[in-house]
């Protein structure tokens, strides 16, 4: 038992270790040296867990989906209208984006390799799915699901190119998201004036996720 939870944790720390050299420096700057530093495992414990480093990779893709999937699952539907359940959808995954490596490894993953042949589903097609479901008496839901990943996303990207180092916080990207919805709820409201019974920046606390350490010197890549 004492060995299968060694192994599980080192297996974990790969994983946590691949997925911030990714965060960091994308799927080319990561390294098997530099994964490796920042899981504070040695090479051949790695080539052990996951002799290529696709299989890593894909790892690191899936518990990335898993990880939104499980932050979706936790939004209350109960007593909640469904177009505020797709507000509150998006502030969970900005919660996510700003404070879990994973997930940020995961966005950048999906970005750099849209086609990825790794046989998972991109954690954008679950948020999508989700926020059509919500926004069903909408018009075009789908249509107005796509953008509002697709703003997350590129809203998520540039507040990392401005930082002098990628944040830990998610609080400039929910200010961002929380126009967006006021931007949006009007128009897609049948009666304009019900967007006050509707808060653009989320009813609940969704991003309140325990802070995570700064991240470790990686070292040069190579």
């Amino acid at each position: 038992m004492a060995q299968q939870e060694r192994a599980e944790r080192t297996r974990r720390a790969l994983i946590n270790g691949a997925a911030k050299a990714i965060d960091l420096y994308g799927y080319e700057g990561a390294s098997l040296a530099v994964i490796c530093t920042a899981a504070g495992v040695t090479k051949g414990a790695l080539m052990y867990h996951f002799p290529a480093k696709d299989d890593l990779v894909r790892a690191v893709r899936t518990e990335a989906r898993q990880a939104i999937v499980g932050a979706l699952g936790e939004i209350p539907h109960r007593g909640i209208r469904p177009l505020q359940a797709a507000v509150d959808i998006t502030h969970a995954v900005a919660g996510r984006l700003g404070h879990d490596p994973v997930v940020r490894a995961g966005a950048r993953l999906t970005r750099e390799f849209v086609h990825y042949p790794d046989g998972s589903v991109a954690w954008t097609d679950a948020v999508r799915e989700e926020l059509a479901d919500a926004l069903a008496g909408a018009a075009d839901p789908w249509g107005t699901a796509a953008q509002l990943v697709y703003s997350l996303i590129g809203m998520d990207v540039c507040l990392r190119a401005e930082a002098d180092r990628p944040g830990r916080s998610c609080g400039p990207l929910r200010g961002h998201l929380t126009r967006l919805w006021q931007l949006i709820l009007p128009g897609i409201l049948a009666a304009p004036q019900a967007v006050e019974l509707y808060r653009a920046e989320g009813s609940s606390p969704y991003c309140a996720f325990a802070a995570f350490p700064e991240p470790v010197r990686l070292g040069p890549r190579g």
